[in-house]
């Protein structure tokens, strides 16, 4: 198992995790069942600043690789505004239907706590979401507070993560 920043190589491996993805209900990937590639560019041209929604930071996506299968992707957003802060937070992740419980996503939070943040940050998850919260306690999250987002009419418990 590999943790790897995403490129254009992965294309067709990301094809087949979007399709699961999107099978399972995953909004963002419903939406990107048509054209994979164009998700895979937008999210490589975030992360350098490239097309970036208003009000978005610089956002780097890796995902966890194995055995030519993406098992999750994490996504680590950088800068800081009150939308980071309070309600979708400095990092994003999921894990592939047919490899969630397995430590995939304990794994990349790990990863990237210890090879990519710099500084402390802030990871949210929804009040309901018992595997992301372990998840976040075991990578060493800070429960900080819960938050109720009223655009977005989303409650999230906010974590503080630092580096070791």
């Amino acid at each position: 198992m590999e943790i790897v920043k995403a490129n254009l190589s992965h294309l067709k491996v990301f094809e087949q995790y979007v399709e699961k993805c999107a099978q399972a209900g995953m909004e963002m990937y419903i939406a990107a069942q048509s054209d994979s590639e164009a998700l895979l560019k937008k999210r490589i041209g975030y992360a350098n600043g490239e097309g970036l929604p208003e009000g978005w930071t610089p956002s780097a996506t890796y995902f966890c690789i194995e055995d030519g299968v993406i098992l999750g992707s994490i996504r680590v957003r950088e800068g800081n505004n009150d939308y980071l802060e309070k309600v979708i937070g400095h990092i994003g992740y999921e894990t592939a239907p047919d490899a969630q419980g397995k430590g995939i996503a304990t794994t990349m939070l790990n990863w990237v706590k210890l090879k990519v943040i710099q500084d402390t940050v802030i990871v949210t998850c929804d009040v309901n979401n018992i595997a992301s919260r372990r998840v976040i306690e075991k990578a060493g999250g800070e429960f900080l507070n819960t938050f109720y987002s009223e655009q977005d009419q989303y409650e999230v418990r906010r974590y503080r993560l630092m580096t070791e």
